[in-house]
């Protein structure tokens, strides 16, 4: 991959990818998350949040702290019982599942976070639901350092490997957050070669952006 650190926004920087790891502390704050899901476009975007990490109102409260508009289309796929914040605070709906507060966008649950058949499921449903639209498709998963307490790199990389394909067929733009001090770097070196990108957060804050040629 080729390293570059330009005053670029992130998403001009990794236009041409459809699959980047985001390596930053899993204390730090939401910035180059929100960047990368592409809020100076959110009418002309589907935003999908897939969150082992983070209850759906988090989730939702830290776009609004760095954007100002709501995307055409959003979503969560929420893993394990993080909905729980949601179903106390604003109830479920009266028919179907529960959905974000304030926006009636769904949320769709995976009970086991070892499930990644059932996980893979509900993006694919996502996606698809949003394959009509003109909009771009942008996705936030929250994230491999909480999968990778689940299930074994060995399956977790097979799973990564289908997703980030499927993800490439529809053009979708997803990233995959990673905190390094929380595995080995042949950790890191494995799931990297999965992406199209990488960007590195060190502890000031500064960015350092990896691209393969594409």
């Amino acid at each position: 991959m080729t390293a570059t650190q330009t005053h670029e926004t992130l998403p001009n920087q990794l236009a041409a990818a459809n699959s980047t790891l985001l390596l930053n502390s899993s204390f730090a704050d939401g910035e180059n998350c929100a960047q990368l899901l592409h809020p100076d476009a959110a009418a002309d975007t589907n935003v999908l949040w897939v969150s082992f990490t983070k209850s759906p109102d988090q989730q939702l409260r830290r776009w609004r702290e760095h954007a100002d508009g709501q995307p055409a289309e959003m979503g969560i796929v929420s893993v394990e019982d993080s909905t729980r914040s949601v179903a106390a605070d604003a109830g479920a709906p009266a028919t179907g599942g529960p959905s974000l507060p304030e926006t009636n966008a769904p949320i769709e649950t995976v009970t086991s976070p070892n499930d990644l058949t059932g996980l893979g499921i509900r993006i694919t449903e996502f996606l698809t639901d949003w394959a009509e639209n003109d909009n771009r498709t942008v996705v936030c998963f929250d994230s491999l350092t909480a999968l990778l307490q689940y299930v074994e790199l060995e399956t977790a990389y097979e799973f990564l490997h289908i997703l980030t394909g499927r993800l490439a067929s529809v053009d979708a733009f997803a990233h995959f957050h990673m905190d390094p001090e929380a595995h080995d770097s042949q950790t890191i070196e494995i799931l990297t070669g999965l992406m199209d990108g990488v960007v590195e957060v060190d502890e000031a804050g500064d960015r350092n952006v990896r691209t393969r040629k594409l």
